[in-house]
């Protein structure tokens, strides 16, 4: 995949990003399959000063670990910026027939380091690859715990699919979410029931 970013077309680049990772690739860890479900975009540079973004001086198409979870880095003509992976779905340990779903950036990654091999077994595998491709619907909306004043606060960098499987404990605001499309059929599958008034 290609993480480098065209700073003239950058929502058009994450909806690019967006639907590869989560309809076609899967994060592998040791043999362990997780696909994407929620993932959130930064980016800041000379076209795009999108304060949120934490800085870092990585290429593209990195693994950056930091308190909040962990990104695939971006980089582009003057920037840089991640994509943070809010939620992954897995195949159930003893039924195969179900997926888990784990929400919050570092419920993800606590799950994921679980598949490390011990402390004592150095070679461990763990990348991106191409996986069985899908066709989920995805839902963009504002980022997660933004607060108001800034540039960009509100924009509709966050992608989610399957929303409706989620642990609604978990995933907090998703009411709040399907209002914020201004569309009734959407909020409805986004939810899985009607909300009272849009």
């Amino acid at each position: 995949m290609n993480f480098s970013i065209d700073e003239d077309n950058i929502t058009d680049e994450f909806s690019r990003l967006a639907s590869d990772l989560l309809n076609r690739h899967q994060l592998t860890v040791n043999n362990h399959q997780f696909r994407f479900t929620e993932i959130e975009f930064y980016y800041c540079g000379d076209k795009h000063p999108d304060s949120y973004t934490h800085e870092h001086d990585m290429e593209a198409g990195r693994w950056r670990f930091h308190n909040q979870g962990f990104d695939i880095t971006l980089k582009g003509e003057t920037g840089y910026g991640g994509i943070l992976i809010r939620g992954v779905k897995t195949k159930d340990r003893d039924d195969k027939t179900k997926f888990n779903y784990i929400n919050g950036p570092r419920r993800v990654l606590f799950s994921i380091m679980k598949c490390l091999n011990p402390v004592d077994e150095p070679n461990n595998s763990f990348g991106l690859e191409a996986g069985d491709t899908i066709k989920e619907e995805i839902f963009k909306t504002f980022r997660h715990g933004l607060g108001p004043g800034k540039r960009y606060y509100d924009a509709k960098y966050r992608f989610i699919i399957e929303p409706r499987e989620f642990d609604r404990k978990l995933f907090s605001g998703s009411e709040e979410i399907a209002r914020s499309f201004d569309d009734e059929a959407m909020a409805e599958r986004f939810l899985g029931y009607r909300l009272s008034k849009i």
